[in-house]
């Protein structure tokens, strides 16, 4: 199979050779056709035609600074696919592993020691990277972030390679730490990719970690087992990765400016590729379709070559239709609770106690201080901002040695900072949005609930006009049940509304995971606190988990292709069980086929598999968009022809099934068909068995599957029929198929969808 090759040029020198305004632009010429194809020298000859002269650096595409009249006339050219223009990219933000039945004590195989895991993380809201395997697989970890640098600290005990031989002799990476930092055994490779090489002042074109989440998110992967792990006296415990023995190789792509270029991003896919990567892990928050189109044509030139790629949902929830990374070749993953939430009282003057969310680490004097709102203590001509304690707001003659309350819509933002720079000792932050992700703040805080404000309003009020409090420091308690985190994205899928978004969702809350002890807590630099480790939360840190989780079962499968493994941990996920029947209101579109099982997901019993070509029958059937599948796939002119038309209403073999009814007051019908391969040991017979939502029938034709051995593949369909329904219709109903054979369980959820 010819090798995939990236080769990025970049023409810095392009203005002199233009009258016009030059921009960065990526040209993309799809696959390298053989392996001894000169691509670098073609891109010369390419650009020759348009330019003078030009420079290269490093899929067959290149990036290049150009007018918008040579853009065009690049995109004339022979052999070029498309050009488009090249825009800066925001990124995505333990207990955990056992909580979702993967203890120490779990089964490893040897051949662990051949897997790759390569990690492109990024973010909006608190988006983090991390990356993991396990018994000396290699993990590589990409690093992409929206508040600044997402490296690695291989300093860390986490990555101790105490008892590691030599790299994997199919490792093909390289280490550019620079200064005193070294690679070793453990943290085997270290990359950066800046093509345009502009960082700003405060970072360097190295891939240092100068912010803590890379570390944090390495060791939530592949971090060796550290005793007596904890954040100032909580969550004490034994913090360690999925796959503890695995080797790091960290890759910068994203730097301090807040700035993601797509030639950096669709480089480091290519490097992960040529490595040899097995998986990647992608946290990448973007604007649907934007970027999606970046972010999908990697990971389709990774699936081509068997490599799965593993993708945040997005951090935009609870909001319907933002659910990011979409495309049917990722797996994308949404986040959820873990058993351990972080409580924070706020001790009113009254002696009533409020609990907020927060990661408090400052011990209570138990003394009583002044509590104040924000919007009377504002400057003149700032109450609006002053409520919701904005920069430069608040007056620090009123909150000198108080707490503030501030009331503000979604996350807490630089209150902490604003509270702290006017004098303030403690900060309340009232949020209308919901309350389940605990921060650490720079001074003592906590957040509550708009009801809970509603308390604390009460007390203000009938306090004579001195009202007080005291914030005490956070303990840990057992949330009632499992939810999906309010902050993590929801379907519908917003391109491909066939195929349900996301996949499954993992833990991505209040994740406890190594960070560089010579880092402030808060990355303030007055902060005088340091630690070990660090509790952040987003679906990025759910994304390394199932990343983590398809090494594992990869390990026992080495042959097995991306769609497999994908299959086999969507089918084996558990349900997200709750008592509040509202924090999972959005239900599959929140949480996809439920919480992962990387225990289970070794031995699924039966598996939904999907090649290059079944992803190209979907589109030319159900999107046949021939320009988009011609970008995509890296061809001049794609012809959908040959391609014989997908069967069914999806047209795809996925584990999940989802069905929009065109119309919710007359009856309608889809069919779905489906094959499924028996992975288990010998012959099977699986039974069918389904739950249907009141007003849907679903039926399965056959509903019984004799398999005479393993390997064997049968063939099913799935019928969903849905009644009328009067008034409004639900969103969402949910429904699901399962079959059986007493030995395994393969569930799939059926989704029905009113526009």
């Amino acid at each position: 199979m010819a090798s995939l090759l990236l080769c990025f040029l970049l023409l810095a020198t392009a203005s002199l050779y233009s009258a016009g305004e030059t921009k960065k632009y990526i040209v993309y010429l799809g696959d390298q056709p053989h392996p001894s194809f000169d691509a670098v020298g073609h891109h010369h000859r390419l650009l020759s035609e348009i330019l003078e002269g030009c420079y290269t650096l490093s899929m067959n595409a290149f990036a290049a600074r150009l007018t918008d009249e040579e853009a065009g006339r690049v995109a004339q050219l022979d052999g070029v696919v498309s050009v488009f223009p090249s825009r800066p990219r925001r990124l995505h933000t333990t207990r955990a592993w056992d909580f979702v039945g993967f203890p120490v004590s779990a089964p490893r195989n040897l051949t662990e020691s051949n897997v790759i895991v390569a990690i492109l993380d990024s973010g909006e809201l608190h988006q983090y990277q991390l990356c993991f395997a396990d018994l000396q697989l290699i993990c590589v970890s990409y690093e992409f972030d929206g508040y600044g640098i997402r490296r690695i600290d291989p300093t860390s005990e986490s990555f101790d390679d105490k008892g590691y031989g030599p790299p994997p002799a199919k490792w093909r990476g390289r280490c550019a730490f620079s200064g005193k930092l070294r690679c070793n055994n453990k943290v085997i490779g270290a990359r950066w990719f800046r093509l345009d090489r502009k960082v700003p002042a405060n970072d360097v074109l190295g891939p240092e970690d100068h912010k803590g989440h890379g570390t944090h998110v390495a060791s939530t992967a592949a971090g060796i087992a550290v005793p007596g792990a904890g954040v100032f006296g909580m969550a004490v415990g034994t913090a360690r990765g999925g796959v503890p023995s695995a080797r790091i190789a960290s890759y910068k792509i994203c730097y301090a400016d807040d700035i993601c270029n797509d030639e950096d991003i669709l480089a480091a896919f290519d490097a992960a590729i040529a490595d040899g990567v097995d998986v990647i892990n992608l946290s990448w928050e973007r604007i649907p379709e934007i970027v999606h189109r970046y972010t999908r044509r990697g990971a389709y030139h990774a699936m081509r070559r068997r490599v799965l790629t593993v993708s945040s949902a997005g951090n935009q929830g609870p909001m319907h239709r933002t659910v990011v990374n979409y495309s049917p070749w990722m797996l994308t993953v949404g986040a959820s609770s873990i058993d351990r939430q972080f409580g924070t009282d706020l001790v009113l003057g009254n002696g009533k106690r409020v609990t907020g969310v927060s990661v408090n680490t400052f011990e209570s004097s138990g003394k009583f201080r002044p509590l104040v709102l924000g919007f009377e203590a504002a400057n003149t001509g700032m109450s609006f901002l002053g409520q919701m304690c904005g920069p430069g707001s608040l007056n620090p003659e009123m909150v000198k040695g108080a707490i503030v309350l501030c009331k503000i819509t979604g996350g807490a933002g630089v209150a902490d900072s604003v509270v702290k720079e006017a004098g303030g000792e403690g900060l309340v932050v009232q949020m209308t949005m919901p309350v389940d992700r605990a921060e650490a703040f720079k001074i003592p805080s906590t957040t509550i609930s708009k009801d809970d404000g509603v308390i604390v309003d009460d007390y203000i009020k009938n306090s004579g006009g001195k009202p007080v409090a005291r914030i005490e420091k956070s303990l840990t308690f057992t949330p009632n049940g499992t939810f999906v985190a309010s902050f993590s994205s929801r379907g519908p899928n917003p391109l491909y509304s066939e195929i349900l978004k996301p996949d499954l969702v993992a833990p991505g809350m209040n994740i406890l995971a190594a960070y560089p002890t010579y880092l402030p807590f808060t990355n303030d630099p007055t902060d005088p606190r340091r630690s070990r480790f660090q509790l952040m939360s987003g679906t990025s840190m759910a994304t390394p988990h199932v990343t983590a989780a398809a090494a594992y079962v990869k390990s026992f499968h080495p042959k097995w292709s991306p769609a497999t493994i994908r299959s086999a941990l969507m089918t084996t996920a558990g349900a997200i069980v709750s008592p509040n029947s509202t924090r999972n209101k959005d239900l599959e579109y929140a949480y996809g086929a439920g919480l992962i099982n990387p225990s289970r997901a070794v031995d699924p019993g039966l598996v939904y598999d999907a090649d290059e070509g079944s992803y190209l029958r979907f589109l030319c059937t159900k999107h046949p968009n021939t320009t988009a599948v011609s970008i995509l796939t890296g061809t001049r002119s794609f012809d959908c022809r040959p391609f014989a038309r997908a069967e069914g209403y999806d047209g795809l073999n996925y584990p999940s099934f989802h069905y929009v009814v065109p119309e919710s007051t007359r009856p309608s019908k889809a069919f779905f068909r489906r094959i499924v391969k028996n992975v288990g040991d010998g012959p099977a017979v699986y039974k069918a068995s389904v739950e249907s939502p009141k007003g849907v029938d679903i039926v399965v034709k056959p509903e019984r599957l004799q398999f005479a051995q393993p390997g064997q593949k049968m063939v099913f369909v799935l019928e969903v029929s849905v009644a009328p329904v009067l008034g409004r219709p639900p969103y969402i109903l949910s429904g699901s198929l399962t079959w059986n054979d007493g030995v395994h369980s393969v569930r799939s959820p059926v989704a029905i969808h009113y526009t």
